[in-house]
């Protein structure tokens, strides 16, 4: 094993994103509120949510096996789902994102952007350098959630393998990692849930 703290911090570092993405969200559309600014900042938003909503949906069936019977029942037929499907699903971030970045450039053309009102401004600014560390130049979110979903596959590989030999420690093992991973999965569906 090994990887388990790995799979946490990816995941704790798209929670953080997810953060501050709402925080961004509720200070610009608390103040801005003209429907084509609001429209073409949504689409931006959703973008990059999409990704959020991809790293989640990646982990509920594994969320959902919380018994070591549901975990002896399931866990063959959902690992080996997870293993056909896991190459697609961690390239999905990166094209969320470039389509975050295209709505960017469009909503950075309003006349919004430019103000000198100085809680916009610093949130713009705040916004401009989420888009450039995690969303294009750096494009960390990809990475990080394409880091976490290729090591949580390498994880449930490493299960797979010990769950032949031994069931009970597998389920023990993958079940350590679940109860971490839990929490930072309800902030980020929470995050998602929390914009204005």
């Amino acid at each position: 094993m090994g990887v388990e703290l790995k799979i946490v911090r990816e995941l704790a570092t798209v929670c953080v994103t997810a953060s501050e993405l709402t925080a961004i969200e509720n200070l610009i559309k608390g103040e801005l509120t003209k429907p084509a600014f609001v429209e073409q900042f949504d689409k931006m938003a959703n973008s990059i949510k999409e990704c959020y909503g991809i790293t989640t949906a990646s982990l509920q069936i594994w969320l959902a096996m919380t018994t070591e019977t549901e975990f002896c029942e399931k866990f063959d037929a959902a690992y080996s789902n997870h293993k056909a499907t896991y190459l697609s699903i961690s390239n999905r971030p990166r094209v969320a994102s470039e389509q975050a970045y295209l709505a960017y450039m469009l909503l950075r053309e309003f006349k919004e952007t430019q103000t000198a009102y100085p809680l916009l401004k610093l949130t713009f600014a705040r916004l401009d350098e989420f888009i450039d560390k995690w969303i294009t130049n750096d494009a960390w979110l990809a990475m990080s959630i394409e880091n976490f979903v290729k090591m949580l596959y390498r994880f449930l590989t490493e299960v797979a393998e010990l769950k032949q030999k031994d069931p009970t420690d597998a389920f023990a093992i993958y079940q350590a990692l679940m109860v971490a991973l839990r929490p930072y999965c309800a902030l980020l569906e929470s995050d998602c849930s929390q914009s204005v």
